[in-house]
């Protein structure tokens, strides 16, 4: 009898998945925790009808689009988390803890609460919305500097920054 009945059950057929995620979400789920963080802190729970990546001045914008456009016109969040109008002008920074958490600080054992205030102002100043990759710790005799190197070095040269603030190279 179990073979009779195990004979008339149909086998669902093995569909493999191949293809990227390609839906709002899926996309979304890509992004940096920082960029996802700004998004939500901005937008809330709104629905994303779609995503576009732009390029200007070497810093990558992200451009949401929300379902609502009446309620949630366009979002433009740089890489950084930064949140920008829609003509690229900062709109809100991007909090300390926002910039620890997406850049190369605790990787080499340098973290944001460990560079001085003025360091950490002369690298928004210098490149508000590029992504930083790492910070090296230089010190010459009684003087300490900070070398910051960026993800897209093409763009944003690596910075020395002195502890004061001042730009060194």
């Amino acid at each position: 009898m179990a073979t009779i009945v195990a004979g008339c059950v149909e086998q669902a057929p093995v569909v493999r998945y191949d293809r990227p995620l390609t839906s709002p979400g899926g996309e979304f789920s890509r992004l940096s925790p920082v960029v996802q963080n700004s998004v939500r802190a901005q937008a809330g729970a709104a629905e994303i009808d779609g995503i576009s990546k732009e390029t200007s001045r070497g810093a990558t914008i992200y451009v949401f689009h929300f379902k609502n456009v009446g309620l949630n016109p366009p979002l433009y969040v740089a890489s950084d988390g930064s949140v920008l109008t829609s003509d690229l002008h900062l709109a809100v920074g991007v909090t300390a803890d926002a910039i620890e958490a997406s850049t190369g600080f605790g990787s080499n054992g340098v973290k944001l609460q460990d560079l001085p205030v003025l360091v950490v102002t002369t690298i928004r100043s210098r490149a508000p919305t590029a992504e930083v990759d790492s910070v090296q710790k230089i010190t010459e005799g009684t003087e300490v500097f900070y070398e910051v190197s960026f993800k897209h070095p093409e763009f944003h040269p690596t910075l020395l920054v002195a502890d004061d603030g001042r730009v060194v190279q």
